[in-house]
């Protein structure tokens, strides 16, 4: 239920355009409900908190807040709900995998899950938009505890054991991304055209130096070597982008994850590697990113016994942090302004940047030039 002030906020424009019908939306409550005699009484914009999980700034999607009106057996009531959209091109082409990946995990996968997603109220996959419940009385990511982090750490070790070695069993969902087997290909060369878009047209000035030109290159054209190991290890289910800004941490209950447009299939590395180097970007965590780390691999040992012994972890994790600067970093850097780019974190250069080039001089064996 909104809160009377949440309600005082709303605004109430004539017309509001929304990407699906009111029969569409009606059905969709219907089902979320178990309410086959539910009526849709109205739509209406609603702000979204500021620690909405998912919420952060993505070239991928956008977000817009809805308050709707409903009768229940007689009775009203208003509910909060979240619609995600992905960009369409000028000639109607959905331009990310959200509709696709998020709507199939949330309406395939959901129940083999072993933990908790948000509802599906409704969603279509071509058009790329879903419609999820907003969940409020949350503690915001800057708030976590250590009890928090741990809870999150155990969590994602309990998915990747779940789905450990089955990644034959989830080619039956050809939306999951995987970049380091079918989506290979597409996945360089996207990464080539974003190293094209820096370094030719200098889309970040605060990027374009001879050392920086040099390292992007260089992940491209090495793109085999890093990938090699990667692909040598047990694959999972991923989540993509698993980090305390993408999970809601309700005060009471457990925690739910949201944001599964960068699902896929791959090393659970890349996960944890994601995890820490997201979380130490934007949040001061209660949890130590070396304490994290020891906690899931202690978990990961108990439950499936990864081999990880302290030389092949440490060359994993090298390969996982290159591959997400290639395939991840490049592209989000060639989409960004220079105003994008500033909005940055200032610790992007000491998480992200220096730690991949420091790997792919330790791994393979690059100098970067100076400067």
């Amino acid at each position: 239920m909104i809160d009377e002030e949440t309600l005082d906020g709303l605004k109430r424009p004539e017309a509001i355009e929304w990407p699906f019908s009111r029969p569409t939306l009606m059905a969709g409550l219907r089902r979320y409900l178990d309410a086959p005699d539910l009526r849709l009484l109205d739509i209406q914009p609603m702000p979204l908190p500021q620690a909405l999980p998912g919420g952060s700034p993505d070239p991928l999607s956008t977000l817009r807040g809805m308050s709707v009106g409903v009768e229940v057996g007689g009775k009203a009531r208003r509910l909060a709900l979240v619609l995600k959209e992905a960009p369409i091109s000028e000639g109607g082409r959905v331009l990310s995998a959200v509709g696709r990946r998020e709507y199939g995990i949330y309406q395939r996968l959901a129940p083999h899950l072993p933990l908790l997603v948000p509802g599906l109220v409704a969603g279509d996959p071509a058009q790329g938009w879903i419609i999820v419940e907003l969940l409020t009385g949350l503690r915001p990511p800057d708030e976590w505890t250590r009890q928090d982090y741990v809870e999150a750490v155990v969590n994602l070790a309990t998915m990747h054991d779940r789905f450990w070695g089955v990644a034959d069993d989830l080619s039956m969902f050809p939306w999951l991304g995987r970049s380091l087997e079918a989506d290979y290909e597409a996945t360089v060369l996207a990464a080539a055209e974003a190293v094209q878009a820096l370094v030719v047209e200098e889309r970040i000035p605060a990027l374009s130096s001879a050392r920086n030109f040099f390292f992007f290159g260089q992940l491209v054209s090495h793109a085999d070597e890093i990938a090699a190991p990667l692909r040598e290890e047990t694959g999972t289910l991923l989540h993509g982008d698993y980090w305390p800004g993408n999970i809601a941490r309700p005060i009471d209950g457990r925690q739910v994850v949201f944001d599964w447009q960068r699902a896929g299939i791959g090393p659970a590395m890349l996960d944890l590697v994601i995890f820490c180097g997201t979380t130490d970007l934007m949040l001061d965590p209660a949890l130590p990113i070396e304490e994290a780390i020891a906690l899931y691999r202690t978990e990961m040992t108990r439950r499936v016994q990864p081999g990880w012994g302290d030389e092949r972890f440490a060359l994993l994790w090298d390969h996982a942090l290159l591959w997400h600067f290639l395939t991840h970093w490049l592209g989000r850097l060639a989409a960004s302004t220079v105003e994008d780019y500033d909005l940055l974190p200032p610790g992007f250069e000491r998480v992200w940047l220096h730690p991949a080039m420091d790997a792919l001089g330790r791994r393979l064996h690059v100098t970067l030039p100076d400067g």
